[in-house]
């Protein structure tokens, strides 16, 4: 007979936490697999996708250059059933954990997470200043 197994800890960081219950609960909900959905494709598709940073683009296998909402479009061109906003937040999240550049030193990759952070937020603040703005009769 083995050893009896010791009982998990309840001090576990995901016990009792409501921020992780709501992540899984999402998970499973239709909209959380349809966001998966979305991220397993898309992230497939930027396999061969590099970033310039500096001039916030993305640069496809075809030697294009397009900004963040230019790549939105592209995608959903070739996935029109994919809502814009997820498409976004996917593209988003490569960004920050999903592009891994070779041969980039430690240096290098400091300089391309501070490039990538500013470019993130000043996106998504312009994003939700547009969304704020009030549209007048003669907008």
């Amino acid at each position: 007979m083995g050893k009896p197994r010791k009982e998990q800890s309840h001090d576990s960081i995901f016990a009792s936490n409501p921020f992780a219950d709501g992540f899984l609960e999402w998970m499973d909900s239709p909209d959380g697999q349809q966001y998966n959905e979305i991220s397993g494709v898309l992230w497939k598709l930027m396999e061969g996708v590099h970033l310039d940073a500096q001039r916030r683009q993305l640069i496809w296998p075809d030697s294009k250059r397009l900004d963040l909402d230019q790549s939105v479009q592209r995608i959903q061109k070739l996935h029109p059933d994919f809502p814009r906003d997820d498409v976004e937040e996917s593209i988003i999240n490569w960004i920050e954990m999903g592009y891994d550049p070779e041969n980039y030193s430690e240096k290098q990759l400091d300089e391309l997470d501070k490039l990538t952070e500013r470019w993130i937020a000043d996106h998504l603040r312009k994003a939700k200043s547009s969304k704020k703005r009030t549209r007048t009769r003669y907008s």
